[in-house]
């Protein structure tokens, strides 16, 4: 069994659990089964955190203990739990487990719930879902969405990237109006450090195509550069330049993969005013020039590897 983790100890941020790299395709939707990647840690996975991503757990049958934060939560099926970006969380499962992980890029998440500010304020904390809740109809409709997203993205059928989107936006809707009648429900415990670097990812997200200095991040912040870098290291295991730089590089990749728009192109939406600086320092951090990576990834989608993942 899981031991719970010391409040001393360091949490590693992962993009998917054990992967430190991101995927080769700047995927919004992951899915994979429970077992595929816990098999490999004999069914442990230790405590961690995704500071760009949400996930869901459906578990269909099995059992499992979740540690989220310093709780921890007992997974009887049929069950699901959302853990929002930045949570702390690990799990021990049963050999037998049965069920699926979704890994949301967290931003996506929140467009597709933008329109209604309340659905995103009750999944800004962790909590687990039993489909047995108080909400019968609600437990149903929530059983129901999950199926049907997991089946649009194992499906090849025409009109698949609007269903699985749609399936999606369901989905985070049912989670939203389950969390009201959760039995387990809490805030997420944040630091001064966590509030610097959340602020930060938004701001991130504002200015990353304007290639500004990290004066101008930490002026907005009310820190010192340094007080910047030693919150993003201390949360994220990552300089604040790096965390910049990392969201500067998933646009490059969306952008060459889908898209048709030149190198040069993007290089200036992205605030490079020199194409060949881009295109070295897209291959200084991900091995190959920007060219290479889009013919490498548009063969892989054409062959189909990772279209079942990939809306």
């Amino acid at each position: 069994m899981m031991r719970q983790p010391e409040v001393r100890e360091s949490i590693p941020t992962y993009a998917l659990y054990g992967e430190s790299a991101q995927p080769f395709l700047p995927e919004r939707l992951h899915c994979e089964s429970i077992a595929r990647r816990s098999r490999l840690y004999d069914w442990e996975i230790r405590p961690h955190r995704h500071d760009l991503f949400v996930q869901i757990l459906w578990v269909r049958a099995g059992t499992g203990t979740a540690w989220l934060g310093d709780d921890q939560v007992a997974l009887h099926p049929p069950c699901a739990l959302w853990i929002p970006a930045g949570q702390s969380h690990g799990f021990h499962f049963s050999s037998d487990i049965d069920g699926d992980v979704m890994t949301v890029v967290a931003q996506h998440a929140d467009a597709l719930l933008a329109q209604d500010p309340d659905l995103l304020a009750r999944l800004a904390r962790p909590h687990d879902l039993p489909l047995a809740t108080a909400d019968a109809d609600n437990a149903r409709g929530l059983g129901g969405v999950l199926a049907a997203l997991l089946a649009e993205v194992n499906t090849r059928e025409p009109g698949r990237l609007t269903a699985i989107e749609a399936a999606l936006r369901l989905v985070l809707l049912r989670l939203a109006r389950a969390a009201q009648d959760s039995r387990v429900t809490r805030p997420i415990a944040r630091t001064r450090a966590a509030g610097h670097v959340q602020r930060f990812l938004a701001l991130i997200d504002r200015h990353f195509r304007e290639q500004r200095p990290l004066g101008f991040y930490a002026e907005r912040l009310g820190v010192s550069p340094t007080q910047l870098n030693r919150s993003c290291r201390d949360q994220s295991g990552v300089s604040a330049l790096q965390m910049v730089q990392r969201r500067v590089l998933h646009e490059a990749q969306r952008d060459l993969v889908y898209s048709a728009i030149s190198v040069k192109e993007i290089a200036l939406s992205l605030g490079f005013t020199d194409a060949g600086y881009f295109s070295r320092f897209f291959a200084r951090h991900l091995g190959h020039a920007p060219s290479d990576f889009r013919r490498m990834a548009w063969q892989r989608l054409r062959d189909g590897s990772d279209a079942a993942t990939d809306p």
